[in-house]
């Protein structure tokens, strides 16, 4: 359609065709014959016919400019039953003493196509970005949060924490003797073990803890709502959960150090709060290796821990 194709109609009060231009043929499809003294209403799509007649008597009664480039989107129909997206401007008109009203319709069909393509690019452009931001945040061999991720989101967890008055916990986890895997097996084989412990550690955390690989062979779990036995308990199923996997070529085992967050500190900088949980967690976790490996230790055993009061 040619884009500077514009219909007029006059119409009057009650909402018939008096007046038509050739325009108004081309763009409906009509003879000038066929809609004269016929209703408005035979322009409008069926599905809003009938609203349109309400419209219609609304614009009457209060007999106002109603100008092009408003933000509803309008259709009209041809008389092939057709429709075609229209920008309209209305004008009241006083002739002879008679009410009337001045209908102008501009197709707008290229526009429309063109904004609705450009609405899709736009979102296809988004979805790119949240999937390259997805990935960013993923840690490529075992798809888990990687480091920078993590601090992301437990930083956000403790805020949650803090605002619900709710205690948090970190788990760090190790793997016992990683490099030997490496060393006996290859670099395939520690790839193949990182892996099955990701999926693991995910499989078995809650759906809403943070679930994150820190290091070369190191993971860290935070957890929402968790007090020191629930914390512990935690713990010690991803450490069976660890040494339940099968399909590799040596058994593997995890040591973890746990430490929990209490209400109290939430008072505290969010950025300090997980500085310290993470401090404690790598010491806890240190502690649990030294003492024999494939074993949870919670800060609270150790003499020489700080406490969080």
């Amino acid at each position: 359609m040619n884009p500077r194709l514009i219909a007029q109609l006059l119409v009057d009060q009650a909402g018939r065709i008096t007046l038509a231009n050739a325009q108004a043929e081309t763009l409906f499809g009509y003879d000038r014959s066929e809609l004269i003294d016929q209703p408005v209403e035979m322009l409008v799509p069926s599905r809003f016919a009938a609203r349109h007649v309400g419209h219609r008597a609304g614009f009457m009664a209060e007999s106002h400019s109603r100008p092009m480039g408003a933000a509803v989107e309008l259709f009209a129909r041809r008389k092939d039953g057709s429709e075609l997206p229209v920008d309209i401007m209305l004008s009241p008109m006083l002739i002879a003493g008679r009410h009337f009203t001045l209908c102008v319709a501009r197709d707008i069909t290229e526009r429309k196509a063109a904004a609705d393509k450009l609405r899709q690019q736009t979102a296809e452009l988004q979805k790119l970005h949240a999937e390259l931001k997805e990935l960013a945040n993923r840690d490529s061999l075992t798809g888990l949060l990687n480091r920078r991720a993590f601090h992301e989101h437990a930083a956000q967890m403790l805020r949650t924490a803090r605002r619900r008055k709710e205690s948090a916990a970190l788990l760090m986890i190790d793997l016992d003797h990683f490099k030997e895997v490496n060393d006996r097996f290859g670099h395939a084989e520690g790839d193949h073990v990182l892996k099955m412990v990701a999926a693991a550690l995910k499989a078995t955390a809650r759906g809403n803890d943070i679930v994150a690989r820190y290091g070369d062979e190191e993971f860290v779990v935070a957890v929402l709502g968790a007090s020191d036995a629930e914390s512990i308990a935690a713990a010690e199923r991803l450490r069976l959960a660890t040494a339940a996997i099968k399909n590799t070529k040596s058994t593997i085992t995890a040591s973890i150090g746990v430490t929990t967050c209490t209400p109290q500190v939430h008072k505290r900088d969010t950025s300090l709060i997980l500085e310290t949980l993470l401090a404690q967690a790598d010491r806890t976790l240190y502690a649990a290796k030294a003492n024999g490996r494939n074993q949870v230790c919670h800060v609270n055993s150790l003499a020489q821990a700080d406490s969080f009061q």
